[in-house]
């Protein structure tokens, strides 16, 4: 849920999110593809033929939050900013071990900020954009070294955006979508932390924030998503820098989060247009068929969230069991592919 500000005349983060895996050398530069085109089934898919997926809860984190940002940095899940107490703006983080199954607080945000783009890369935590203490989209980029624990400033992204997507594709960084003060955006920046540079490349057809996504055999996946919802399925190619539609999902969804586990991206979560109802439901895209499959649903309904995998797992940690954004919780919900 974002909070309200002035519109101008006129994306998308684990969610948030990210649980994002290492794919092929991105080609960031290029010129927009005019229209979105049917895609292939891929051939290297790894989905499995069969998928039966169990959710189970984990060790509850430390603190109650929603619209955070959400990356695994190895074995560890960061979980950075959010909605702490209603809709009060955070610099929480902390960190789950996956190998202790244990919780730890990590350093505070530079700034307290929600709905931020985070992904992890190289060892290292980089957040991008998200709402401020102003209620209105900022362009700051922050990388975190865990070794050291402490936060860097990156250069700026070139324009503002909340509600974005944050997501590797080979060793460069990709924020997509989102929100600026103008409206909802399908600008697509990419960050090399090789260079500290930022260049653009081809747009995302249809502008939207609070989207899930995940890269999925070398390719970023974007679906739902606000203004709507809508269920659109399109999908970006950084060796074409085009983008495509895949299969739609079954139905329009928000403020939910993707990841990538057995060769599927898995959805789950979100709420619907009137941010009246709050969602359990998941399901899971097998690229080898093009189709979508409905999968058992969360435990707990919940919006406002991010994803990660590690070791074969999806992690989904806190989020708003309520539609709006005005209340959290704490609770860690873990899927596995076969129990």
């Amino acid at each position: 849920m974002r909070p309200a500000y002035k519109r101008g005349a006129g994306f998308v983060a684990v969610c948030l999110v990210a649980g994002l895996v290492a794919c092929d050398r991105s080609k960031p530069a290029g010129s927009p593809s005019p229209s979105p085109t049917s895609p292939v089934p891929s051939s290297s898919s790894t989905a499995s033929a069969v998928f039966t997926p169990v959710w189970k809860s984990g060790p509850v984190a430390p603190e109650a939050v929603s619209e955070v940002g959400v990356a695994a940095v190895g074995d560890k899940i960061h979980v950075v900013g959010g909605y702490l107490g209603g809709k009060a703006h955070s610099t929480t983080h902390f960190v789950f071990d996956v190998a202790t199954q244990t919780w730890s607080r990590a350093a505070a945000l530079p700034a307290a900020l929600d709905h931020i783009g985070s992904v992890g890369l190289g060892g290292k935590l980089y957040i991008f954009g998200g709402y401020g203490t102003s209620g209105v989209p900022t362009n700051g980029a922050y990388v975190y070294d865990p070794a050291t624990d402490r936060w860097g400033a990156l250069p700026a992204m070139p324009d503002t955006r909340t509600a974005a997507i944050a997501a590797v594709i080979g060793n460069q960084i990709h924020v997509v979508g989102g929100r600026n003060a103008q409206g909802d955006t399908g600008s697509h920046l990419v960050f090399d932390p090789a260079t500290n540079a930022w260049s653009t490349a081809a747009p995302m057809p249809t502008a939207r924030d609070h989207t899930a996504y995940a890269v999925l055999n070398g390719l970023l996946h974007v679906v739902g998503g606000r203004p709507g919802p809508t269920q659109v399925h399109e999908v970006y190619d950084p060796a074409t820098d085009r983008w495509s539609t895949a299969a739609p999902l079954p139905a329009p969804r928000n403020s939910f989060a993707g990841a990538v586990v057995a060769g599927r991206l898995v959805v789950f979560g979100g709420e619907d247009a009137g941010e009246t109802n709050v969602y359990a439901e998941a399901w899971a895209y097998d690229p080898t068929s093009n189709q979508w499959s409905a999968i058992p649903p969360m435990p707990v309904a919940v919006q406002g969230i991010g994803a990660a995998t590690v070791n074969g797992r999806i992690y989904v940690p806190a989020g708003g069991p309520s539609a709006g954004g005005s209340q959290q919780t704490a609770i860690l919900q873990v899927l596995s592919p076969g129990g």
